[in-house]
Parts: C-alpha cells; sequence; structure tokens
C-alpha cells in the first residue's frame, strides 16, 4: 500500500509540475505561437536557431513582409534602414543555405513576402550541416508549449531582466555582432573553400524558386570583406561569384566587393574580423543597401511609414 501511494504521489506531482511549466509557457508565449503577437516586440534571448523557428509560426508572418536570408556577415544588418517593406532578418551566426531554407520554409507556413534578398557568400554555399536541431523540427506549437529549448529561452529573458541587462538580439531578428575590439589587422579567412556544395545549393535553388513562385521579389548582396583580405583571395572570390548559378534575369544585385567601396573596405577599424562588420558600420552598410536596391526598382516609390512594433 505504501509503494501504490508513493507511485501515486509522485505520479500526480508531475502531472502538476508538466502542467505548471505548460500553462506557465502558453501563458507568457515569449515566441508569439499562441497569442496574437501582431505589433508585438519579440525576439531571440539566447540561441536564434531555438528561437526563430518558433517566431516565424507567427510573429514573422504577423508582423513583416520581406525576409533578409544569410549568415553572420548580415546578422548585425539593422533592417529598418531599408525604408521600402518591414524585412526580417533570418541571418544566423555560422549559418548555411539549407540551414537558411528551413528557416524560410518555416515562415512561408502562413506568411507572404514581397521582397526577400538573398546573400551570397563563400560560407554559406559551402556547408549543409545542420545545428542545433533546426532541421529536425516538425511541429513548433509543440516546442513552444514546454521544450527544454523555450525553457532555455525563458530562463535567458528572466535573467536579462532580473540583471538589467540590454539584450544583444533585436525584434527584427538581428543582434549585435560579438567582437573584442582587437587592435590592428583583423584575421583573414582560414576555412572558406571558395566552393559551392551541391547539397547547399539545391537548398538554395529551391528555396528561391519557392519564393518566386510566390511572388517574391528577389534581391542578391554580396557581402563586403575586409579590403586586404579580399585583395589577397581576389581571384578566388571573382571565379566564386562568377559561377554563382540561381539569379534570374532582372533580378537586381548589390556589390559591396566593387570598387566604389574600396575605401570602405579598407578601414579596419569597421572590421570585428576579415568578413563581419562591427555595429556603426553594419548600420551605414543597411542606409546604403537601401539607397542600392532603390537605384535598382526606381519602381518602389516613396518610402513606407511602418507603425512601430509595441514595446
Amino acid at each position: 500500500m505504501e509503494a501504490e501511494r508513493w507511485i501515486a504521489t509522485t505520479f500526480a506531482v508531475f502531472l502538476l509540475s508538466a502542467g505548471a511549466v505548460f500553462g506557465s509557457t502558453y501563458e507568457l508565449d515569449i515566441f508569439g505561437v499562441f497569442h496574437d503577437p501582431t505589433g508585438k516586440r519579440l525576439s531571440v534571448h539566447h540561441n536564434e536557431r531555438t528561437a526563430k523557428p518558433l517566431l516565424n509560426e507567427r510573429y514573422v508572418p504577423t508582423n513583416f513582409d520581406a525576409l533578409l536570408i544569410g549568415g553572420s556577415s548580415t546578422s548585425n544588418f539593422p533592417m529598418s534602414a531599408l525604408d521600402f517593406a518591414r524585412f526580417y532578418n533570418e541571418s544566423i551566426y555560422g549559418g548555411n543555405a539549407v540551414e537558411e531554407k528551413k528557416l524560410v520554409d518555416d515562415a512561408l507556413r502562413s506568411g507572404r513576402y514581397r521582397f526577400a534578398i538573398f546573400v551570397i557568400n563563400p560560407y554559406i554555399m559551402q556547408f549543409h550541416d545542420f545545428h542545433e536541431g533546426i532541421g529536425s523540427r516538425t511541429s513548433h506549437r509543440w516546442e513552444a508549449l514546454g521544450s527544454v529549448n523555450v525553457l532555455r529561452e525563458e530562463f535567458y529573458l528572466a535573467a536579462g531582466h532580473l540583471h538589467h541587462e540590454t539584450s544583444p538580439f533585436f525584434p527584427d531578428g538581428g543582434q549585435s555582432m560579438l567582437y573584442a575590439d582587437p587592435p590592428g589587422r583583423p584575421k583573414g579567412i582560414t576555412d572558406w573553400t571558395f566552393a559551392y556544395d551541391p547539397i547547399a545549393l539545391e537548398a538554395a535553388r529551391a528555396m528561391l524558386e519557392n519564393l518566386r513562385a510566390r511572388g517574391t521579389r528577389i534581391i542578391f548582396m554580396e557581402t563586403p570583406v575586409y579590403e586586404p583580405v579580399y585583395e589577397e583571395h581576389r581571384a578566388q572570390f571573382d571565379r566564386f561569384y562568377s559561377e554563382f548559378p540561381l539569379r534570374k534575369p532582372g533580378e537586381p544585385l548589390i556589390d559591396f566587393n566593387a570598387q566604389q567601396y574600396a575605401a570602405f573596405r579598407a578601414d579596419a577599424s569597421r572590421w570585428a574580423d576579415a568578413p563581419h562588420l562591427k555595429d556603426p558600420s553594419a548600420a551605414l552598410a543597411a542606409k546604403e543597401l537601401n539607397q542600392q536596391i532603390r537605384a535598382a526598382l526606381p519602381e518602389l516609390g516613396p518610402p513606407r511609414s511602418h507603425p512601430p512594433l509595441a514595446p
């Protein structure tokens, strides 16, 4: 009898604990999966590969009508600088085209996007690995209800409030660049193969065709590289970009490695390392990106007014 009572008590405690976790997660709803996220300011709190698939469930389709698809080189681009659409930054640190396709597929389940900027660089196209389980999730709604990943995000959200820490993550999907601001020349490129992984290339192809089929206007961008490093590898860069096969006629290409940006790229103080701009310089690049897209697409018309997301 004592054993039966102990088992019943243990089971009851487990059910109550699980109910408390599920109930609190449902009410907090830090990623806008269960309640209407219109106008809310929601963001990653610790791990973008956990959070962005959940934010893509409802928050991104509800509040944004354009996507930036890239890796860490564009993760700190403030997309509010682009005034012709409301962009969500799907870039992730160390991301590749396969991971980005998974995020875009998530965002497309219930969203429609007027524009998508696709970043071309050697890193995003040379791998096809999924990290942090991003490729294995099929039901974000169940995960949002109570998983280890979501509890971890809730913990970091609470810790940030408790310690009054400013989050490095932003409601538009971007984040601050992590760097130690070392003196001297930014480190060079040590692990780029300048080769197209066929799986990554096919993932990018399928993603772009899916977007085009839904009426999304595609814009391509070559991200800047620190000028001495770019010059050191110029032949490899030129070959890599010339072989890129996925751009269609009429789709603009914004090239930050063009000669007109050589002085910008040569300023070592702008760089965390060879492919990563520090935050102030990324903000300048985002403004220039907006101007260059407007020059390429004059039909965009006057800047669009977007109401700010709520605190």
